[in-house]
């Protein structure tokens, strides 16, 4: 049966509601009435993962450390209209507003474009009243590379699919990606560390258009941060000849990868982004481990929606629930294994593939691939209160 699109979506932010009050009930339980501190979690988990290491064949270390000399910090990264780096920043304001002692404490918004652009980070700035740090793309790119060139971004597009018959030679792509990861992502590091006082811990990429690499952030740290990105289709999905996931890109553009080969199940996931500091890397993109899967929808009612109306839906259900990980602190009880071990993922038709890759645990259980946490969401969640709380 056809619903129409603000029917539906009405019925969508019901339903996220649900599970984003669920992650705030037991931040309550945690931070709260427990008096968890981030290091004792991290310290109850460093035991569990130390007994797990034998089992599994590896060691496994915290996705985010905690450091001694300053409290847990997060970045959010945008490029567009804000709306999920702004919810984020909302469940932080939230987190606020039941803790006097906050897990994690968000530092700022970096874009890599202006408002007169369209970006709206400054604008979710100023209305939270947090600091702002941008560094417009095609302005610099005029004062330093070309004045005349009339789309920058797409001047240095470096990520094409591999048949794509517009993709240029490889010295072309080279010095593209030399543009943007070296020389401009140089530029922005050095405004990052002009204002931040802290080091940061977690960068969180809401809609943010470039790769993440190690220029960014290596003039203000001695380490780098865990960066995650939510993205907007399912990437359990695997390719069993090549072992790459089926649904990598940009946007609505991967949604209607997962529209034409009809899957009656639609999720987003939100995955963890390596640097990409070398050209060589470029089709590794959407490769990094899953941190975690959304709850999705169910195709049914959906079918006649164009792939842009999907891609606001699963924002709504499942990238607001991964942006609230975050502030309300959870995503310290996630370990990543030192080796790679096996993970099951499935093919289009749903059958399990194993491959191997380093693996995710949330406090004292193996969530990856297929079981990322989410999944099963009221379960995970039921496991990690018996591990941290009973």
């Amino acid at each position: 049966m056809f619903v129409n699109f603000s029917d539906a979506k009405k019925k969508i932010e019901k339903e996220s509601s649900k599970n984003i009050d669920r992650l705030h009930q037991f931040s309550k339980k945690l931070w709260q009435r427990k008096k968890f501190t981030p290091y004792e979690l991290q310290n109850k988990c460093f035991e569990c993962w130390d007994e797990l290491k034998d089992k599994f064949g590896s060691r496994i270390r915290p996705l985010i450390p905690i450091k001694p000399d300053h409290p847990i910090t997060n970045l959010i990264f945008g490029s567009g209209s804000f709306s999920t780096g702004e919810f984020q920043v909302a469940q932080y304001k939230k987190v606020e507003s039941y803790l006097d002692t906050p897990p994690i404490i968000l530092q700022g918004i970096v874009t890599n474009k202006s408002k007169d652009r369209g970006c709206n980070g400054e604008i979710v700035a100023q209305k939270y009243n947090i600091p702002y740090i941008s560094l417009d793309f095609t302005d610099w790119y005029h004062n330093h590379i070309d004045e005349k060139e009339s789309n920058p971004i797409r001047a240095t597009r470096y990520w094409f699919q591999p048949h794509d018959p517009n993709k240029p030679i490889p010295n072309e792509i080279g010095s593209r990606f030399n543009i943007r990861q070296n020389k401009f992502h140089k530029a922005l590091g050095e405004q990052i560390e002009e204002k931040l006082k802290l080091p940061t811990d977690i960068v969180s990429a809401r809609g943010y258009n470039f790769q993440f690499c190690q220029n960014i952030f290596t003039l203000h740290q001695a380490y780098l941060p865990a960066i995650n990105d939510t993205h907007p289709t399912d990437l359990t999905f695997v390719d069993p000849n090549t072992n790459e996931r089926l649904y990598p890109g940009w946007q609505s553009g991967a949604v209607e990868l997962m529209l034409h080969d009809k899957l009656n199940h639609i999720r987003g996931s939100l995955i963890g982004i390596d640097y990409m500091d070398k050209v060589e890397q470029i089709n590794e993109l959407d490769e990094g481990p899953i941190l975690a899967i959304g709850q999705g929808m169910e195709m049914n009612s959906y079918l006649k929606y164009n792939p842009s109306q999907i891609q606001e839906l699963i924002k709504i259900m499942d990238d607001y629930f991964f942006c609230t990980l975050e502030p309300t602190g959870l995503i310290l009880a996630w370990g990543i294994s030192e080796e790679k071990i096996p993970i099951t993922y499935q093919n289009i038709s749903g059958d399990p593939l194993i491959l191997k890759q380093r693996a995710i645990f949330v406090g004292n259980k193996k969530l990856s691939g297929i079981s990322a946490f989410g999944s099963n969401l009221i379960q995970n969640l039921y496991d990690l209160e018996q591990f941290l709380l009973s």
